[in-house]
């Protein structure tokens, strides 16, 4: 009975060792971004004709002078509770360093003007490329009966 005892000892020692491991890398996959925080609280309308693209899915509008280095609001989907996404322009890849700018290209896709890392426009993630950490995503309300788009953070 002893030697069963330090048996079970072992296999819950190394069970806890394999579910400290398993979590150590799950919050490696999902750090935060390192791209700077500043206060983001913006709103616009895709009523107006300088926003007026967002009231197409796959169309882009550019902010400046909100985030870091501006923010890319995408238009995804013509319904849903999430049909507009936005994200910050600074590319998280090797910060300071890169100055890269993130520009949306097709499908579904932006790309970072310096390192050429490819992001996924419906969630931010990585598609391609040197960058390990997605684009900092910053939270949308949007009211499609107004057309009221709000971005925070």
């Amino acid at each position: 009975m002893f030697t069963c005892g330090k048996t079970l000892v072992a296999v819950y020692a190394a069970l806890a060792l394999l579910g400290a491991g398993c979590s150590k890398n799950s919050a490696q996959m999902n750090e935060s971004s390192p791209v700077p925080n500043v206060s983001v609280n913006v709103s616009i309308n895709i009523n107006n004709n300088a926003y007026s693209g967002l009231k197409t899915v796959g169309n882009v509008v550019y902010l400046t002078n909100v985030g870091n280095r501006g923010i890319l609001v995408y238009r995804f989907s013509a319904s849903g509770s999430q049909q507009i996404v936005a994200f910050d322009r600074t590319c998280p890849y090797d910060l300071p360093d890169n100055g890269g700018i993130v520009f949306s290209q097709y499908n579904n896709t932006a790309v970072c003007q310096d390192c050429s890392s490819t992001y996924d426009l419906t969630n931010g993630n990585v598609v391609s490329g040197p960058s390990a950490i997605g684009i900092k995503q910053y939270n949308v309300s949007f009211n499609a009966s107004t057309g009221a788009v709000t971005i925070t953070n």
